[in-house]
């Protein structure tokens, strides 16, 4: 019985994190979309830019937020092992990040 439950728990968390994953990619979808559309109509103002600059900030995000979304469930369900893993790919993202910029 409670292994039905972790699997309906952990279903549950994998239908969430795709919704995520599809809105991330869909607002920067929209975001870069709108700019590209916007640029060739106006040109590289700081509008058309902004809204560029925020399209690929968006993207980028999406998988960080994916691990923490993924690290809430994972502590909520007090699955110490994928919690630890989560933590350790967190890390490795920010890392990866703060040496880039």
């Amino acid at each position: 019985m409670i292994q039905r439950a972790d699997d309906a728990a952990i279903e549950r968390l994998e239908i969430q994190v795709g919704r995520l994953l599809q809105a991330g990619v869909l607002l920067a979808t929209a975001c870069l979309g709108g700019g590209l559309i916007l640029w060739c109509i106006a040109g590289a103002t700081h509008a058309v830019n902004l809204v560029l600059t925020t399209g690929l900030i968006v993207l980028m995000v999406t998988p960080l937020a994916r691990v923490v979304a993924s690290l809430v469930a994972y502590v909520r369900l007090r699955d110490w092992f994928f919690v630890a893993t989560t933590v350790m790919v967190f890390a490795v993202l920010v890392a990866a990040w703060l040496v880039k910029s």
